[in-house]
Order: C-alpha cells, then sequence, then structure tokens
C-alpha cells in the first residue's frame, strides 16, 4: 500500500475543456531578479485541470461547493474499474457497460478509460469518452451510497455530444446526488491496482459550481 497523486499538476501545458482557456501563471516577485522573496499569482476557470463538480454547475438551485463538509470529500470504500476505451474515439459509457455486484459500501467509483495516456494529444479534449443518460441511475441502483464518480478523460460530457452532456451532468449532480470529478491523472494504475482510501482536497471557492482538487489515493499495487 502506498499513498499517489491522481491529479495533475496546474500547469499551461494541459489542455482545457473544448481547448479553451488554460491556467495563468506569473512570476510577480523572483529572488533571482534582486526581489527579496519569490512570488506568485495565478488565474484559471474553476473546471480545469483535475476537478470537482457541484450540483449547481447545471442547476441553479443545487448546492455550491461552500455547502459541503470536509468528510463529505473523504471516501473509505473505493472501487476501481479499468475499462479501456482507448481506440474508441467519442464512445460513450452506457449503462450496460457496467456490471458489478450490488453493494451498499461503495461510496466512490473511479473509472480508467486509460485516456489519461493521450492527456497531451488533441483526441483528449476533443474526442474523449463521455457518459450517456441512464448511467447515474443504473450505477445508484447498484451502489446505494454512491457520493462520487471519477474518471481520467475532460469531461463526463463528450465534446462531440455536449447538449447530451449537459443531462447526464444533471442526472448524476441533481437527480442523484453523486459528485463528478473530472480529469484524472490514473497513469499509474494498472488493472489489478485497489483503492482502499480516498481523499479529494477541493479548492476552497465560496458558493463555487466547481472547483480544482488535489486528489491522493491509498493505493495497492499487484
Amino acid at each position: 500500500m502506498s499513498w499517489n497523486f491522481l491529479s495533475y499538476e496546474l500547469s499551461n501545458t494541459i489542455s482545457g475543456y473544448g481547448d479553451g482557456d488554460r491556467i495563468k501563471i506569473s512570476k510577480t516577485r523572483q529572488m533571482c531578479c534582486g526581489d527579496t522573496s519569490n512570488n506568485t499569482e495565478f488565474s484559471m476557470p474553476t473546471h480545469f485541470g483535475t476537478h470537482l463538480d457541484f450540483p449547481f454547475h447545471f442547476d441553479k438551485e443545487g448546492a455550491t461547493a461552500s455547502e459541503y463538509k470536509p468528510n463529505d470529500f473523504i471516501f473509505k470504500t473505493v472501487l476501481f474499474y479499468d475499462f479501456s476505451l482507448l481506440e474508441r474515439e467519442n464512445k460513450l459509457f452506457e449503462p450496460n457497460d457496467f456490471k458489478f455486484d450490488q453493494s451498499e459500501k461503495i461510496e466512490a467509483l473511479i473509472i480508467k478509460s486509460h485516456y489519461c495516456h493521450e492527456r497531451s494529444s488533441e483526441k483528449y479534449w476533443k474526442n474523449g469518452p463521455g457518459f450517456n443518460k441512464g448511467v447515474a441511475s443504473h450505477l445508484k441502483s447498484i451502489f446505494p451510497q454512491l457520493r462520487l464518480i471519477g474518471f481520467d478523460s475532460i469531461s463526463l460530457t463528450n465534446f462531440q455530444n455536449r447538449e447530451l452532456g449537459r443531462e447526464v451532468h444533471k442526472e448524476f449532480l441533481k437527480d442523484h446526488k453523486i459528485l463528478i470529478l473530472e480529469d484524472l491523472d490514473l497513469t499509474n494504475l494498472s488493472k489489478s491496482s485497489k483503492i482502499s482510501k480516498m481523499i479529494v482536497s477541493p479548492l476552497r471557492l465560496f458558493q463555487g459550481d466547481g472547483a480544482p482538487a488535489t486528489v491522493f489515493a491509498k493505493v495497492e499495487h499487484d
């Protein structure tokens, strides 16, 4: 067992959804230039890099980041699911792609599509997998205690199916109270990996609809 980061470092070298805005980082003070300290400023979209979607993202009455407590980001029963879609561009996960025994214990489901291995390519944001309608209700029927779904693609929404993706976001966030953790770095996890515990630490933004997150997981590698 070892603790692993499952989130990317924030950098303007990684793309955003739709190849949109990235983080902007500037050095405001530098000791190498005679300043007495090193200081940095940054600005970024809330839905950039590894990040959480909160219900307010697609529901004007939905819960914001401010309404969650520390325990809401600690997951003691996590299921890791390796399901490669790397050679199937624009594929949507369907309900029947998830075949599990029913369990009331699983709080978080982490899915590796293997698109994390394409993080630096255009296909990552443009042709990566998304989720179809019905997946949220199907997963909740199997895992009644499910509180979070995370995966290694840039969004729950496939970029070529954006209208559908908005509806699927609502199914997870509004209808079934499942937080969405997007753009995970799962490159070091294999099919035999097991996650015994996971901590998701979002940046605390007042009434945020989303937030960049650092993710730590205790992983067993065979």
